[in-house]
C-alpha cells in the first residue's frame, strides 16, 4: 500500500477534513480490496460523520467488533432489509475469498452474517445482470428516439419555412 496516501489520510483526519479522507480510503479499498484494515478505518470515518449505516457496512467484515461497531452493523443490516443477498452486494467485497474463509465473524450481531459470508465466498458478483442490460438498452433506445424525433422536427420546420 502507498504509505504517502495513508499519511495524507491521517493528515486529513487531523485537519478534520473527513470527506477527503473518506474519498481517499474509497480509492484505496478499490485498489487493495484484501486490506480489511482500510475498511475499518473507513467505517470509523463514516461513524464520525454520523452515518451509522455506512459505518456498519465497512465494519461488517471486522472480526473484533466494539459495541458501537455491533450497533452500526445492526443498523446496516436493517437498512438492507436483513436480506443476506442485498447485504453481500452492498459490501462490494472484491478481495480474496481465502481471507473470508479465515475470518471469524462476531456471532453477537445476527445469524445473517454467516449467510452473507457464504454468499460472498460462493459466487463472484456477475459483471452485468439482465436488469443492468435492460436499463442500458432502454436508455440507448430513448436516446435514439430523441435523435430521430429531433431530425424529423428540424426537417418539418425547414419544409414549413421554405
Amino acid at each position: 500500500m502507498p504509505v504517502n496516501t495513508l499519511k495524507k489520510i491521517e493528515e486529513d483526519i487531523l485537519k478534520n477534513d473527513l470527506g477527503k479522507a473518506r474519498d481517499r480510503l474509497h480509492g484505496l479499498i478499490s485498489t487493495y480490496p484484501n486490506e480489511l484494515e482500510l475498511r475499518k478505518k473507513l467505517g470509523e470515518i463514516y461513524f464520525e460523520l454520523k452515518h451509522p449505516s455506512m459505518a456498519g457496512r465497512y465494519w461488517y467484515l471486522e472480526e473484533n467488533k466494539t459495541p458501537e461497531m455491533i450497533k452500526a452493523c445492526i443498523v446496516f443490516e436493517k437498512s438492507m432489509g436483513n436480506d443476506p443477498i442485498r447485504i453481500a452486494r452492498a459490501l462490494k467485497y472484491k478481495g480474496n475469498t481465502e481471507i473470508l474463509k479465515r475470518l471469524e465473524l462476531d456471532q453477537a450481531i445476527t445469524s445473517t452474517q454467516n449467510k452473507v459470508k457464504e454468499i460472498l465466498m460462493e459466487e463472484p458478483e456477475p459483471e452485468d445482470s439482465l436488469e443492468d442490460k435492460l436499463v442500458t438498452f432502454g436508455c440507448l433506445s430513448i436516446i435514439i428516439l430523441i435523435i430521430i424525433f429531433t431530425l424529423i422536427g428540424v426537417y418539418t420546420f425547414f419544409n414549413w419555412i421554405f
